[in-house]
């Protein structure tokens, strides 16, 4: 596989703001969630995006949730909540498949396509959009603690799509990690690197409560299946992100995403 970068001098003008990569998001607290949905019914979410999941067990794929309250980044403060399918990579085999999909996700090595990024500004809905390809949209989000759990409620046309509740305690710091994320930017398949920092982090097998509302997004994540508890949920205390310029990926599988139209943007 052969990988090309966008020019990390390139630089964005955005609502009076002068953004440049690497980006970064220097403090915030996170909640997250993987949930096992039918690999058949997340592919039909996918298509278009010239993506497929990868299976984690026979006819099962990972949704991730991710939602993340940012105080100070280049974007300026805001919150986001990803919905993202982990996907096969580009240009690399699996070999044993399923204990290689696990191990990979263990290792934050796993590549995610996001498929629905609701933020709350549009400052960092068009450096999303703009930079990387990600699909972000202006959306309603509230973040609180109470009582010693985190909360995350996302509201699209006045109606609840969810809403995401973990614990909000956490002691543990994990080696800094950098992660694939893949987007369709500029009409091609890319992959950008994520390198995360966390303190005052926990993790829990079947930790974390998720409860849909009445919108039609939420409708679309009972479709697939996702249920009230995820399989692993995660809370960061602490953050810091830093994301890369996007590089363009080429190959067989490449060249099949980059010929399909991006059913996510628009």
């Amino acid at each position: 596989m052969q990988e090309r970068t966008v020019a990390p001098s390139r630089s964005f003008d955005i609502e009076g703001n002068t953004l440049s990569y690497p980006t970064e998001f220097r403090k915030g607290s996170s909640s997250g969630g993987i949930f096992l949905v039918p690999a058949a019914l997340a592919n039909q979410q996918l298509v278009g995006s010239g993506f497929e999941v990868v299976r984690a067990a026979p006819g099962r794929a990972l949704l991730s949730l991710s939602c993340v309250h940012y105080t100070d980044t280049d974007c300026g403060a805001y919150d986001e909540i990803a919905i993202a399918f982990f996907v096969n990579p580009i240009g690399k085999e699996l070999g044993f498949p399923y204990f290689r999909v696990w191990r990979d996700l263990a290792a934050g090595q796993l590549p995610a396509y996001t498929w629905k990024l609701p933020v709350s500004t549009s400052l960092a809905r068009d450096a999303g959009r703009l930079m990387w390809g990600y699909p972000k949209t202006v959306e309603e989000i509230e973040y609180a603690i109470t009582g010693g759990r985190a909360s995350f409620t996302l509201r699209m046309q006045g109606q609840e799509v969810l809403t995401y509740t973990v614990a909000s305690q956490g002691t543990t710091a994990p080696d800094p990690v950098t992660s694939p994320v893949y987007s369709n930017f500029e009409g091609r398949p890319h992959v950008g690197y994520l390198t995360q920092r966390y303190e005052e982090a926990a993790f829990k097998f079947r930790g974390g409560e998720l409860s849909l509302g009445n919108h039609p997004l939420a409708d679309v994540l009972r479709t697939l299946k996702v249920g009230e508890t995820p399989l692993l949920s995660s809370w960061m205390g602490q953050l810091y992100f830093e994301m890369s310029a996007p590089t363009l990926l080429e190959g067989p599988s490449a060249s099949q995403a980059g010929n399909s139209t991006d059913g996510s943007r628009g």
